[in-house]
């Protein structure tokens, strides 16, 4: 017991406290794209691997942790489901407490997928939700190189966007081959769908985080009343597993 309140508690808090800080790197480049150019060029300059599809959350950890072993996947497992699942004034820490530790936090889906959704589906799926969308970009009339396929079923072009530092885009080029169409449409629904199974498990966490606050403080009432030498200083306490596991 002695051990678990002083050395454990201790490392737990040690261990959250540096993923606090690497949760607030993670997300203010998240945020700039011209930060994220210049932390990929430090990653260079130090010779940290990664690689095409290393997910921006596993280059922070790397360069924070200087580890490629599966403590690292899973902080930036942790980190990235976070970043997307808890509410804008909430603490890394206090959401990783609220469902129960990294080890919880990290078994958390971010998606629902569908075994059985074929591309056609999720061209489907993107045509149908799109449908409606007026996005607030201005209207414009359509230059000579972004024209419809006539051939194609549908009246999309797809534009290329040059993107600028200043959170700003230039349209330089377009292109309306059907194939070409047909791979941003399956894109855009496969983003679609998982972006609508991250809003419900977002909510199916929101009543997971409201029923263990619950759970609780029924369980803290219940231990007072039944010795008043009893302690609750246990409850307010990181997963145990979270040091032991992964530091």
């Amino acid at each position: 017991m002695t051990w678990e309140e002083g050395t454990l508690r201790a490392a737990n808090e040690e261990l959250y406290a540096i993923l606090e800080g690497v949760y607030a790197l993670y997300a203010e480049l998240k945020a700039e794209v011209g930060k994220r150019r210049a932390f990929t060029a430090l990653l260079t300059d130090l010779e940290i691997k990664t690689q095409a599809n290393t997910s921006l959350a596993l280059k922070v950890v790397r360069y924070v942790f200087a580890g490629q072993g599966r403590r690292e996947v899973a902080y930036s497992s942790v980190i990235s489901i976070a970043h997307d699942m808890k509410g804008p004034d909430q603490s890394f820490t206090s959401y990783v407490q609220e469902c129960g530790g990294i080890e919880e936090v990290r078994r958390v889906p971010k998606s629902t997928k569908s075994a059985t959704m074929s591309k056609e589906d999720f061209k489907k799926l993107a045509l149908e939700g799109l449908q409606e969308v007026q996005v607030g970009v201005t209207t414009f009339d359509l230059p000579t190189f972004i024209q419809p396929n006539t051939d194609y079923e549908e009246d999309y072009a797809v534009a290329l966007v040059r993107c600028h530092d200043d959170g700003t885009g230039t349209i330089v080029y377009g292109c309306n081959e059907a194939s070409i169409i047909d791979s941003v449409l399956i894109s855009s629904g496969k983003d679609l769908d998982e972006r609508a199974q991250e809003s419900l498990a977002k909510l199916d966490a929101g009543d997971l985080a409201t029923k263990r606050a619950r759970d609780v403080r029924e369980f803290a009432s219940k231990m007072i009343r039944v010795g008043a030498k009893a302690t609750v200083s246990a409850a307010n306490a990181p997963s145990k597993s979270d040091a032991q596991f992964y530091g």
